[in-house]
């Protein structure tokens, strides 16, 4: 059961990480051109996705992944605790770029520039917690 349970989290994660870094990339485009009529046809559709796709992955990755750590007896390791600052935080950039997705396109709202570095932070963040699920250092 255990093989399949991570499966699907491996699955779950990809899918996440791919639909955040559209999401990310779509933003950067809106920061570049914010009056382009493109940006609103694009965004809206990475929204669809996103409420289809990617918030199902990152609900599957946190009940799969609380599944296998608990399932193997992992609850209380040190590294999973430290692996789950960078999930909490990669959760967090997902409600945040679909927020700031949302008011571009509802209220006209400029997104923020610090969004430029979302598909930067998006993979450094994945690398680690990748590193430390793979590795298991502590």
């Amino acid at each position: 059961m255990y093989l399949y349970v991570k499966a699907l989290h491996v699955f779950a994660v990809v899918t996440l990480i791919a639909g955040m870094l559209v999401m990310a990339l779509s933003l950067r485009i809106a920061i570049a051109a914010p009056d382009r009529m493109d940006v609103r046809r694009i965004g809206q559709s990475v929204l669809r996705w996103d409420g289809l796709v990617t918030t199902p992955a990152l609900a599957t990755v946190w009940v799969a992944g609380f599944t296998m750590a608990f399932g193997a007896g992992w609850g209380g390791s040190p590294w999973l605790l430290l692996k789950m600052v960078p999930a909490v935080l990669l959760s967090g950039l997902h409600s945040l770029e679909g927020l700031a997705l949302k008011r571009l396109l509802r209220e006209g709202k400029p997104v923020h520039r610090l969004f430029k570095v979302a598909p930067s932070a998006i993979l450094a963040t994945f690398a680690i917690i990748a590193w430390l699920a793979i590795v298991k250092p502590f």
